[in-house]
Formats: C-alpha cells, structure tokens, sequence
C-alpha cells in the first residue's frame, strides 16, 4: 500500500508498505479521507515529539475491509470513523476515568502509524459507525470535533457569556460553533487571515478582529467592558497564550487548546491569576466525544462544508505543508482515491 511516512522533521515521503493485518480484536479500514491539522504541522517542524519513522495523519474515515478474529459489532462494508488514540485501561489515570491522560497512550499518526495510507487498523472499540448520510470529508472532522466538545466542556461555557477565540482555524472555527451552541451571547473571534475572519462569521462568530489592524484588547472591551467569560486560545502561538491571560475577566476561564511548541515558556504575572482569581487549563485530546461529534453532524448541529480549502491525493502529500498556513487555507484534506 502507499503511506505518507514521517523519517524525521521536515522529511515526509509517500512510500510502499506492506498492508497491514488485523489481529484479534482489530479492524481493517481502507482510509477513504484524512485532514490535516496543527499537530501533524507541529511534528512536521519538529514542535512535537513522535516515534519515527511513522505513518502521519489520525483525523479519517474509511470503509472496514476486514475483522480480526473475535470482532462482534462491525462488518466488512461498515462506513466508520475513529477515535485514534489507543489506551491501556489499567493504569491509574484510565481507572480514575481520565482514559486520556493514559500513562501508555499511543496515538495513531505520533506513536504509532497513522491514517494518510490506504489501509490501518485499529482496536473494534476504537471504531465508530457513521451514518450513510455523513460523507467521508466530513466523517473526518470527528476527531477534531471531539477534541472541541472536550474543550468548550472544559471551559464550562454558559448560556449568555462572551466568548472570545484566538485563532480561526479549524479548531477555531468548531470552537466559535460549539460555543454559540453552548448558549455564549457573544462569540468574538481574532485571526489575522480574512478568509478565516469570513469563515467564522458564516460558522457563529458575532464579531471578528483582525488583529493585525485593530488591538484585541480595546476591541474586546468595546463590547464586554469587564473582558471575556471564557478565553480559548486555538492557534498553538505562545504569545496569544500570554495575552489570553489578560483578555479573560476577574473569575474568568483561559483554555490553551491550541497545540504548542513542546519546549516553548511564557511569561504571566502569578499575582494577577490569582488576584483576579483566572482559572487556566490545558485540553488534550478527545475523551469520550466521539459518539457525540457523530451525533452532533449527523443532526446538522454543526457544518464543515466550509472549512475545506485545499484537497491533496495522497501521491501529493509531500506538498501539504509548503500549502499549511497560507493566506487562503484552512482545512486541508487529504484523498486516498
């Protein structure tokens, strides 16, 4: 089969492999889509840490091509989406409910191979059925949507707050969505890419800041005087991550959603946290969401129609990331066909 491999930063080939083999308790999914995102950018440039070489990729849908033996709940035809990260279930952080923070995690695509290949496979309990209605593009965005659902839940969004996100990306725009679902009166989003600007304010967004002309700050509190209820920086920029600090109101929440360089620092003053009492938190990953990021586009809750910008067969994965981050892009998605 060919896969895109990661051999080290900065040096992705697409390759021949031998296709895999489910074993006991595995399924064999022949990948039909799988997008692209900050991570992948991130183990590109070297900002995250991977076991190389590895197969890139862990946002997909495909079609099962084959069970290992004592699979029950899927068949060879099922059109399935997966949540890619793999977990021990023993260790204390998995008995105490935090599957993802597991001490043996393996993520598809990072630790172990990934899904810009023809084929994977990965554990029956890993493996989710999508609805015939849900195109593979789209099946593809359940991972992404699930890790928003973890965040917005993590910030405790209420009905009526002001909600301003840093980065309008594709995490950002599921952020801007779920929070205007969540109930936020206002859902403020700051990108410096027009495109992105527009995207926001088809996907939710009551106001955009272009924070290349206009200061956050002053334009934030145009509209709450006080600073924001919730906070969520979705860019992995650890200067946004710094500030965000600041844009929060006493008793606010700060999210750090987006992914960071492994051996960044920031700099905050400790006495204002704790003066104006800010709670900070980290997101990481996708407990539990992904039955519910299905449920979620199955009922048109929220759309990705229009975050796709650029589509790449996967014999032209190498140029993905010449392509990530430009001017005109947002999603981009890769094709197994």
């Amino acid at each position: 089969m060919k896969a895109a491999v990661l051999y080290k930063p900065g040096d992705v080939k697409v390759v021949e492999m031998d296709q895999p083999e489910p074993a006991a308790g595995e399924v064999l999914i022949r990948i039909q889509a799988c997008g692209v995102c900050g991570t992948d950018h991130s183990l590109f440039v070297g900002g995250f840490p991977a076991v190389f070489p590895v197969i890139i990729g862990h946002e997909f849908s495909g079609v099962v091509a084959g069970v290992g033996a004592g699979v029950k709940t899927l068949v060879v035809g099922d059109r399935v989406t997966v949540d890619p990260n793999r977990v021990c279930h023993t260790c204390d952080y998995c008995r105490m409910g935090s599957e993802h923070l597991c001490e043996n995690l393996c993520s598809m695509g990072v630790h172990i191979h990934g899904a810009d290949a023809e084929y994977c496979v990965m554990p029956e309990t890993n493996v989710y059925v999508i609805p015939d209605s849900l195109s593979f593009e789209a099946a593809a965005f359940c991972e992404p949507l699930a890790c928003a659902i973890h965040g917005v839940e993590l910030a405790h969004v209420r009905t009526g707050d002001t909600v301003l996100i840093l980065g309008a990306g594709g995490m950002g725009n599921l952020l801007t969505q779920l929070s205007a679902r969540a109930g936020a009166a206002q859902v403020i989003v700051s990108e410096p890419i027009a495109h992105r600007r527009e995207k926001a304010l088809e996907n939710g967004a009551t106001t955009v800041i272009d924070p290349t002309r206009q200061d956050v700050d002053t334009e934030l509190r145009k509209i709450r005087r006080i600073g924001a209820d919730v906070v969520f920086e979705a860019a992995g920029n650890l200067r946004l991550q710094a500030a965000a600090v600041r844009y929060a109101r006493r008793g606010g929440q700060v999210v750090w959603f987006g992914c960071s360089p492994m051996d960044g620092v920031i700099e905050i003053n400790p006495y204002y946290v704790n003066d104006a009492e800010i709670k900070i938190t980290g997101s990481f990953n996708n407990p539990f969401a992904t039955a519910r990021a299905i449920r979620m586009f199955a009922n048109g809750k929220v759309r990705v129609d229009n975050l796709i910008s650029h589509r790449f067969a996967l014999a032209d994965y190498p140029a993905v990331f010449s392509t990530f981050g430009g001017p005109q892009t947002l999603k981009l998605m890769v094709s197994m066909e």
